[in-house]
């Protein structure tokens, strides 16, 4: 069974409009976008307490946590490492390198650590992990299947649904396909942990190889992609994809009380962002 599998529960994540989820994910995004950096850490908190309602949870969050906290390292070291000391003195009063980085290296953008590049990643960084957490439950509480029907019962063009549908589908199966590409990998004796010995050959060794495998693993995800377009492409034309104009489906998606009390609840979300931003606790950088 695959990983990010859909699942039917009876929890009320699982009777909540497709539509209604994807508006939330959209919500939190925009509001963390424009608001205090520990509003977005209340929305990861929230969205993280929320898979507690998922069928096995404890499987979901073997998939979710390691992956939100890939996010939230990877946008953390990225904004710390790239942002431009100009930026970070205009948003600080101040930019002090901890690790400066030498001259070649500001050619691709990279200018060192800095203690404000480090808050200030931190700070993007929950922001960008509250949106995938937010993503990641609605891969796992809605079946593509309702996600393609509740669209085009807003008059999404089928093509765009299709679209977002197929996208639904396939970053899930993308991880799950380097996660077993990794697999293999290490049966074959292949070790992804640090170097053992401290010499700096042995360490610049390892890493060079360690490159090699994630070109390796890259060109066979880019591969099975390919391939698995392919198969969905088939799989369309087979059950006659925009054959007619108007589809028809045997199980009609309504709005329903529990969608309504949720769709009040983002708006009050939003609502609440937008004031919040307005008196003062908006997207400002946050130096201890």
């Amino acid at each position: 069974m695959s990983l990010f599998q859909f699942i039917e529960g009876k929890s009320f994540l699982y009777r909540v409009d497709p539509r209604v989820k994807i508006l939330m994910a959209i919500v939190i995004t925009t509001v963390a976008a424009f608001t205090i950096w520990w509003i977005s850490a209340i929305f990861l908190a929230v969205m993280l307490v929320l898979y507690i309602f998922t069928v096995n949870p404890a499987s979901k969050y073997r998939i979710v946590l390691p992956l939100t906290l890939a996010t939230f390292l990877g946008t953390a070291w990225t904004e710390a490492l790239f942002t431009n000391p100009s930026l970070l003195t205009e948003l600080f009063g101040l930019d002090v390198f901890i690790l400066p980085f030498p001259p070649q290296f500001q050619v691709i953008g990279a200018y060192g650590l800095s203690e404000q590049g480090f808050f200030y990643g931190l700070q993007i960084a929950f922001r960008a992990s509250a949106a995938v957490a937010s993503g990641f439950l609605l891969v796992f509480t809605s079946s593509p299947a309702d996600i393609l029907r509740s669209l085009e019962k807003s008059k999404v063009p089928v093509e765009l649904g299709f679209a977002l549908v197929v996208a639904v589908i396939a970053i899930p199966k993308i991880l799950e396909s380097a996660m077993t590409i990794m697999d293999a990998m290490r049966v074959r004796g292949f070790d992804f942990g640090p170097a053992q010995s401290r010499n700096a050959k042995a360490v610049f060794s390892k890493f060079f190889q360690q490159i090699r495998a994630v070109l390796m693993a890259t060109a066979s995800i880019i591969i099975w992609t390919l391939k698995s377009a392919e198969n969905i492409a088939i799989s369309a034309d087979l059950r006659g994809f925009r054959a007619n104009k108007v589809r028809t489906y045997y199980h009609e998606v309504a709005f329903h009380r529990i969608d309504w009390i949720a769709m009040a609840i983002l708006i009050a979300v939003f609502a609440v962002g937008v004031y919040l931003s307005g008196i003062g606790y908006g997207p400002l950088a946050y130096n201890p």
